[in-house]
């Protein structure tokens, strides 16, 4: 990832050892997750990881929540491509995570109208928005070039570590206006 990151973030993803072409899906949760509950979430995904196959063969994954609010899943794809169908065991997988833990019970990573952002390079805290709520920040002035944003839209575990957090000048929203 470029220098824009925190250390923190980075050794998140370290710690996935899959090779950056992995295959990588990126949820974010409609809420911050607790540390404990994010052990909860890592507990599940663990458990359903442990039997994800694609036609009788395991994929070999790893999962990661980042800025305990992004469920990151990946698998690598050269011993054995991710199919239809263990995608979609993988979505029911996530689909039942509020059941990781009681205070889970409102939890939904289906959504995809957040945007996990900072409002500049030093701020303290990343914040979160709905795109229209996001884009109207923009629009409006209140989010510079040099916002810092969560990419959520890559799709290898490379462009994640490499990429993962950019300028808001350099992100698809930008492409916006």
């Amino acid at each position: 990832m470029s220098n824009l990151t925190s250390s923190a973030l980075q050794q998140r993803l370290d710690g996935m050892t899959l090779p950056d072409e992995a295959r990588v899906w990126m949820y974010t949760a409609n809420r911050v997750l607790t540390d404990t509950e994010c052990k909860a979430v890592q507990t599940a995904l663990l458990a359903f990881r442990e039997s994800w196959a694609a036609h009788g063969t395991p994929l070999r994954s790893a999962s990661v929540i980042l800025l305990n609010q992004v469920v990151v899943l990946a698998v690598d794809e050269e011993p054995q491509i991710a199919t239809g169908c263990s995608i979609d065991a993988s979505v029911e997988a996530l689909r039942g995570l509020n059941k990781a833990a009681p205070t889970l019970a409102d939890l939904d990573v289906l959504d995809r109208s957040w945007v996990v952002y900072k409002e500049e390079k030093d701020a303290p805290k990343w914040k979160r928005a709905r795109l229209h709520d996001f884009w109207a920040m923009r629009k409006a002035g209140t989010l510079t070039d040099d916002a810092l944003i969560f990419d959520s839209t890559l799709t290898n575990l490379g462009a994640l570590r490499k990429e993962g957090v950019k300028r808001l000048a350099n992100s698809w929203h930008a492409h916006m206006w």
